[in-house]
């Protein structure tokens, strides 16, 4: 009975040891994920993962199941009751659970791609702009007012919050991707990404066919350009002094990256209050936004070591 116990003791052990190594293969390195993923969608993305995984379902199809959910989410945001606001932010956090599948997926088979990276950023837009438009279909069916008393329609304050939202986003982005790779030499930096996708799309441009691609491949790189605020010059730091400059700014960066949006909208919508979505993204987010930009520009004018021209 007790080597019975014994067994069943050490194969749970085991079993909890594979789990955990598992999980740990299928994520990102830490500082790639917003807190909030991190903590929160990742482990629920992973019980998702483990039911996919034996299946022939692949990243893409999931990416896909992604977009399809998004635009359902919209469609109930566009009814504008409290009950379609709570179903359009309950499957808009699906979504934000399935953005995370599609590439732990990839990870754990390792079959992840450079277009497959670009059609899970696809199905962001995707989905984000099904949820606004959703949104601003659905305030004008309730008839909130968010105005307060100001001659502003709700369609002017989602246009305010969704130019907010993509600035903080690609911010939030760039300067990830510059401590990954300054910092840590984890990846390529936002220049060097930028040079791998432009000599994709040189290989594929003249030949027939892959279209998608193509336009993906373009459409990442016209965002990459928006990105690189010092276009004809590439940066270079002392990775030690980057690391202890940024470290804790770019945690920072992530309460107002597109999880924290995101989390946000789906409390405004469930609480079906969207002006605490306004208030965050249009007003919130924005002083942070600044008020970290400053900071961060100074920081690595100090350690700057040298701008080469390419």
């Amino acid at each position: 009975m007790t080597k019975r116990k014994n067994k069943s003791r050490n194969n749970f052990v085991e079993y909890n040891k594979q789990m955990f190594k598992d999980y740990k293969k299928s994520i990102k390195h830490a500082i790639f994920d917003e807190t909030l993923t991190l903590y929160i969608l990742r482990p629920i993305a992973f019980v998702f993962v483990k039911m996919l995984y034996p299946t022939n379902i692949t990243p893409n199809q999931v990416s896909l199941i992604t977009i399809i959910v998004g635009i359902i989410s919209g469609y109930f945001f566009s009814r504008g009751t409290l009950t379609c606001f709570v179903l359009g932010g309950s499957l808009y956090f699906l979504c934000m659970v399935t953005d995370c599948v599609d590439g732990m997926i990839a990870r754990l088979k390792n079959s992840g791609t450079a277009v497959g990276r670009i059609i899970d950023g696809f199905a962001d837009y995707v989905v984000g702009i099904s949820a606004y438009v959703g949104l601003g279909i659905g305030l004008s069916i309730s008839g909130h007012q968010l105005s307060f008393s100001l001659n502003i329609s709700h369609w002017t304050l989602l246009g305010i919050a969704a130019v907010s939202q993509i600035f903080h986003s690609m911010l939030v982005d760039y300067y990830r991707n510059e401590f990954m790779s300054h910092g840590m030499g984890k990846r390529k930096s936002t220049w060097e990404d930028k040079k791998h996708f432009t000599e994709e799309l040189d290989k594929i441009k003249h030949k027939k066919g892959n279209l998608l691609e193509k336009i993906l491949i373009g459409g990442y790189l016209g965002y990459s350009h928006l990105q690189v605020f010092h276009l004809d010059e590439k940066e270079e730091y002392d990775s030690e002094k980057y690391y202890g400059a940024n470290h804790m700014l770019i945690r920072l960066w992530f309460w107002i990256g597109p999880t924290a949006h995101a989390f946000v909208f789906i409390i405004s919508a469930i609480l079906y209050r969207p002006i605490i979505f306004f208030i965050y993204t249009i007003g919130v987010a924005n002083i942070w936004m600044i008020v970290l930009w400053i900071i961060q520009v100074k920081k690595n004018k100090k350690i700057l070591i040298t701008s080469n021209c390419l």
